[in-house]
């Protein structure tokens, strides 16, 4: 279609594939991309309403004194203006009014809510003006987090808001249990008041990042009737609104808002960034969506057939390459670092998403202030091939090559090398003695950057996330109980599965690239053998806090662990230097060895998971005189034995970590 204009646009039938071959016209782009802001643009003095409806015939705006029931306050028409949008400006002070837009695309009219709505009524049917001056805490002005300088300097732990404090015995007190207050609430114990949990668990743990599970707006929790049920929240209803359910008061819309800044303002203070988990590549609905309602078939790609694809396994994926799904999804990462102060964004399902509009994230975050230190990763894969027009490339595994190297994927290749295929249960990794992952676990080792022994899929290990455990599938522990149990459910403390957990987090928190691990793995977190938790109760999911003291251990464990990790540089490079230099020792079958250097400091790390001890042989030329700082029981910076020699026996099922000083 040459020369498409806002008149000639409307005479289209509403065929999706027609539609389709539109949206993808150059003349499409030229036309319609609108540059500016979208949405309900806020002044004491008067709120502009503008939105993006280029299809259709009339929109109208609708005020509403309630977000959700309530009178209707007026219902005033907006006018078309440059490029599809139809705006208008309304005096007075509207903030805390709620509103709807009635759109007619091909005479057919909707009411919906504005897709770049900022704040929301109960259950997000409404949107609301908000002036976003007055849902700052106290000193938001000043609030600051010290951003690690690369990803590789950052360790992310993994929570759902409810998760972390729905325990009656975190210490958290009972209104804000499951809430975004709970993070706020200081120097929370065990009723033993001695036990930290929650924040305080976490200062002390030494993660530098808490990855929150959704709490944009989803669409599967009546907020009505918050704590009544459960979900994880991959069903994005308002992308630049804060879910309700976490919030004490989730009829005002002011609260949720106010009350998700205290939480990062608490986390920040605490010492720990906060990364937002998004999820662009689909919408809750497809045909209820606010983008569908508002631009027919738009924001979302369709078939040959003009049915909605479905690469999320969601009913639908979002159609990220068209010129304003790309701005909006840019728009709103950027909308969230700058309003709510957030550190980082993990991209469910990054493999919808093309590159081209990964890149331009990335791009965008850097011209913020700190802005290049902003975490940005994501899942490189998808439920099923994405219907992405020829020349566009998904941001997965295979393209990681055209992807910014501060972009980061997790890397699956990792996980399952060391505790097995996620998808069957009963297949074993490297740590419960399938052999066949040996080469594997050397190439996480070097985060995936080197070809030594399995093909690179990194430019840099800033572009691997290295981890055994996310929200998604079995816990770490079940996996382990599953693989090696015949498929037993056992929760209770295991003296062999704590081996190999051990050796776990051995493997992942000493290879290049950026760790991240699932809340409660250094304690076991089990789910009781189930591998698909989104919809099951609070009791199911939430973190059990007791669990610190039964494996108090482990949890001792990862904390040394995680201090080597930060007393080493070299095993935090950026670069691929470090992951050049690790030179990996002769042993037998089941054991992984290597030697790291660094000037004048060695690192000799080794794991055995063999049922039997294994001894290694180190060349004659290194040093003889070694200090020991992890073995298969402890581990931390302070030293506790020594060995002399270049031959060492190790335990079966252990680990050792031995530093040494190179004249």
């Amino acid at each position: 279609m040459n020369d498409l204009n806002f008149q000639n646009i409307k005479n289209v039938s509403n065929d999706p594939v027609k539609l389709s071959a539109i949206y993808h016209s150059p003349d499409f782009e030229k036309n319609y991309y609108y540059p500016e802001e979208l949405g309900a643009i806020y002044s004491p003095d008067a709120t502009t309403f503008r939105v993006w409806a280029p299809l259709a015939d009339f929109v109208s705006l609708c005020l509403y004194e309630q977000g959700s029931g309530g009178k209707l306050l007026q219902k005033q028409a907006l006018h078309p203006a440059d490029h599809g949008v139809w705006e208008r400006t309304i005096t007075g002070d509207l903030d805390g009014v709620y509103y709807t837009y009635e759109i007619s695309n091909f005479g057919v009219s909707t009411e919906t809510a504005d897709p770049y709505a900022k704040a929301a009524g109960v259950n997000g049917r409404r949107s609301m003006v908000v002036d976003l001056s007055k849902t700052n805490p106290p000193r938001w002005e000043n609030d600051t987090f010290q951003r690690p300088e690369h990803p590789t300097d950052a360790i992310v732990w993994e929570i759902h808001v409810g998760d972390f404090s729905n325990d009656p015995s975190c210490g958290v007190r009972k209104e804000w249990r499951g809430k975004y207050l709970a993070f706020t609430e200081p120097n929370t114990t065990l009723p033993d008041g001695r036990t930290p949990t929650c924040v305080n668990y976490l200062k002390k743990l030494g993660v530098t990042h808490v990855q929150l599970m959704p709490v944009y707006d989803y669409g599967s929790i009546d907020e009505t009737q918050a704590g009544k049920a459960f979900n994880w929240g991959y069903d994005p209803l308002n992308y630049n609104v804060p879910e309700g359910s976490y919030s004490t008061d989730p009829f005002h819309g002011q609260a949720r808002i106010l009350e998700l800044k205290k939480m990062v303002a608490a986390l920040h203070q605490a010492g720990i960034g906060v990364v937002m988990d998004v999820v662009y590549n689909h919408t809750f609905e497809g045909p209820g969506s606010w983008f569908h309602r508002t631009v027919p078939y738009y924001y979302h790609r369709t078939t040959s057939e003009g049915k909605f694809a479905d690469g999320s396994a969601c009913g639908n994926e979002v159609a990220s390459e068209r010129c304003m799904c790309r701005k909006y999804i840019i728009d709103s990462v950027r909308y969230w670092a700058k309003e709510y102060h957030i550190d980082g964004f993990r991209f469910d399902l990054m493999g919808l998403i093309d590159v081209e509009t990964m890149n331009r994230i990335r791009a965008e975050l850097d011209k913020l202030p700190d802005g290049r230190k902003i975490l940005l990763y994501g899942e490189p894969w998808y439920a099923s091939t994405p219907a992405m027009p020829a020349g566009n490339f998904p941001a997965d595994k295979e393209h990681l090559s055209l992807l910014n190297p501060r972009i980061g994927v997790f890397c699956d290749n990792t996980r399952d090398a060391i505790k097995g295929d996620v998808f069957f249960r009963h297949k074993k990794g490297f740590v419960q003695e399938n052999l066949k992952f040996e080469n594997d676990v050397k190439a996480s080792l070097q985060g995936w950057t080197r070809n030594d022994f399995a093909k690179p899929l990194a430019m840099a290990p800033t572009q691997i996330v290295s981890y055994v455990s996310a929200h998604d599938n079995l816990t770490l522990w079940d996996k382990l109980i599953a693989s090696t149990k015949r498929g037993r459910i056992y929760t209770a403390y295991d003296e062999e599965m704590v081996r190999l957990n051990k050796l776990c987090a051995v493997l992942y928190l000493m290879a290049q690239g950026m760790p991240f691990l699932q809340a409660g793995e250094e304690f076991a977190r089990t789910k009781r053998g189930m591998d698909n938790s989104y919809r099951a109760s609070a009791a199911r999911n939430r973190l059990d806090w007791k669990r610190t003291l039964e494996f108090s251990d482990l949890l001792d464990y990862y904390r040394g662990l995680i201090e080597i990790r930060f007393a080493f540089p070299m095993l935090r490079d950026s670069s691929v230097h470090t992951a050049g230099k690790m030179k990996f020792v002769d042993s037998v079958p089941g054991t992984v060895a290597f030697t790291l250097r660094d000037g004048k400091e060695l690192l000799f790390v080794c794991v055995n998971v063999l049922s039997e001890p294994a001894e290694i042989q180190l060349d004659s030329d290194l040093p003889k005189d070694w200090i020991i700082i992890a073995d298969g029981s402890k581990a931390g910076i302070v030293p506790f034995g020594k060995l002399h020699g270049n031959k060492f026996l190790l335990s079966r099922k252990s680990a050792l970590i031995l530093k040494a000083e190179v004249v």
